[in-house]
């Protein structure tokens, strides 16, 4: 986890992602042994992250739950960006 953590933090420094908002699927959390989302939220460091907004979202695509709320999550900060751009304009 800690790599992985590593990784995302120099993506995240990328300039073309600047402010970008990241949504992380905390997928396979029908199984027993899965990692809770706070746990992964620790792991990866996110509570570091100042510059964007960012959301984990328990999921399991086999059973199909979680990922509307985290689409949901990914549009709803999209178009708050859409109104923060329009006012800068």
């Amino acid at each position: 986890m800690e790599e992985t953590g590593i990784e995302l933090s120099q993506l995240l420094e990328e300039e073309k992602l600047a402010g970008v908002p990241l949504l992380i699927l905390a997928n396979k959390q029908d199984l027993l042994n899965a990692l809770p989302p706070d746990d992964i939220s620790i792991g990866l460091d996110l509570t570091c992250i100042r510059d964007r907004a960012w959301h984990i979202q328990a999921c399991s695509a086999k059973g199909g739950f979680g990922l509307q709320e985290g689409m949901e999550w990914v549009v709803e900060q999209v178009e708050d960006g859409e109104d923060t751009a329009s006012l800068n304009c």
